[in-house]
């Protein structure tokens, strides 16, 4: 491929690459904020051990809740400025209530309540 059609490969490429929606099931958000708090608890508990024994995968799920948590933050009012505050409230967060499930922008509301 030539040098000039590269980045335009990647470009298209990138488009097709799923992306996150505000009213999509928040099971995603969820299962990754609670991947983070548990990275960041056993950080605190083993120190340099934590990163040496956590999986690419999960590192990479806790990121993604990362990012969300701080593009929110960046595009909306939120009463916090902790993301950690906001992962542990999302993790917290049961799948399914009542057989009601969450959609995303909720969820992220409800994280940036006082």
């Amino acid at each position: 491929m030539s040098p000039i059609m590269r980045p335009l490969a990647w470009l298209a490429a990138s488009l097709l690459i799923p992306v996150a929606h505000a009213d999509e099931n928040a099971e995603p958000l969820i299962n990754s904020c609670k991947e983070l708090v548990r990275i960041y608890a056993k950080r605190d508990e083993q120190r340099l051990l934590a990163s040496i024994s956590t999986s690419r995968s999960d590192a990479l799920r806790a990121g993604w809740c990362m990012g969300v948590l701080d593009e929110y933050r960046r595009h909306s009012s939120c009463d916090t400025d902790d993301w950690f505050t906001q992962a542990l409230r999302i993790a917290a967060t049961p799948i399914a209530l009542d057989g009601k499930e969450y959609v995303t922008a909720d969820l992220l509301e409800k994280s940036c309540a006082p």
